[in-house]
């Protein structure tokens, strides 16, 4: 089996490439980074100019998982032109080079909850409405209908999946990543930006890859939206006396109230769906956030 991993140096897309390397697949992969050496085939994209011909001609893959773009909700704000350009432009080019060289090729797109935006009801199930609350979550939602277009007008074989609060060793950024560096600049006290009462639906990174691989084996790919996470509500206050206490128990906590542009208030997934294919959450919160603060302890 032949797998192209776009984004293969990124959080997720990294852990895809020893996931699917470890299950026997052939893995291409391709991103921004220059060449290293590597146990798998590897493609350098220009920033500038992000073409995907050398990475499709003469290649025919059986899966594409993409995991590229941009991540940053404040960088979309501040940057609207390099968001759309990264979330919705770069989909276009690998859809139509799909089209033109693999057409057979089962492709999964990685959106994000943040299409969903501040919901007025809890939980948020995948016909819930659409309020996007800054560029990364308006272009993500473009990117869907991008992919949307390529299932119905070319018949590609197409799934979403929708991501809510992911979180794991190696991600160097979002709330417990910006805690460990309010920590290590002062361990004493630290200021976390809300009120507290923000909740989020976390989910370990371990459970995403295995609903990647469970919506490849077991989804029609028909254009099939999929929300991943555990379906459970974990207040901000709590995740973050939690992960500190883990970390740093004698570190005071206080909330600045004052809300984060672009950040959703409140999140809960219905993931009835994706365990209609065999989904099963398999990771605790409490101990993956031993094993997340033991990996950032082993930084300092």
């Amino acid at each position: 089996m032949k797998i192209l991993i776009i984004g293969s140096e990124g959080f997720i897309g990294n852990k895809c490439v020893t996931y699917f390397l470890n299950k026997g697949f052939k893995v291409t992969g391709c991103d921004l980074q220059d060449y290293q050496i590597k146990n798998y085939n590897y493609y350098k994209i220009d920033v500038e100019n992000p073409s995907y011909d050398k990475v499709f001609n003469n290649n025919l893959y059986d899966l594409c998982i993409n995991a590229s773009g941009n991540g940053h909700i404040q960088k979309s704000i501040d940057q609207p032109t390099f968001d759309f350009k990264a979330n919705c432009l770069d989909v276009l080019n690998i859809l139509e080079n799909i089209r033109i060289h693999s057409p057979h090729c089962k492709y999964l797109h990685l959106s994000s909850a943040a299409v969903y935006g501040n919901v007025k009801h809890l939980p948020i199930n995948e016909e819930s409405i659409l309020q996007p609350i800054s560029p990364y979550g308006w272009h993500k939602l473009i990117s869907e209908k991008i992919c949307e277009e390529y299932v119905n007008l070319y018949q590609l074989k197409i799934a979403i999946l929708r991501p809510f609060s992911v979180f794991g060793p190696q991600l160097r950024k979002q709330i417990f990543w910006d805690l460990y560096q309010k920590i290590k600049k002062e361990p004493s006290k630290i200021e976390v930006y809300g009120t507290g009462l923000e909740s989020r639906d976390f989910i370990y990174i371990d459970d995403l890859i295995l609903i990647i691989d469970l919506i490849f084996s077991k989804s029609e790919m028909e254009g099939q939206i999929y929300n991943a996470a555990n379906g459970k509500e974990i207040l901000i206050k709590d995740a973050v006396k939690y992960f500190v206490s883990e970390f740093s128990p004698k570190t005071e906590v206080s909330f600045s109230n004052h809300q984060l542009v672009g950040s959703p208030i409140n999140w809960l997934a219905d993931i009835s769906k994706i365990k209609q294919l065999g989904y099963q959450p398999k990771n605790n919160f409490s101990s993956n956030l031993q094993t997340l603060a033991s990996w950032m302890k082993n930084l300092i």
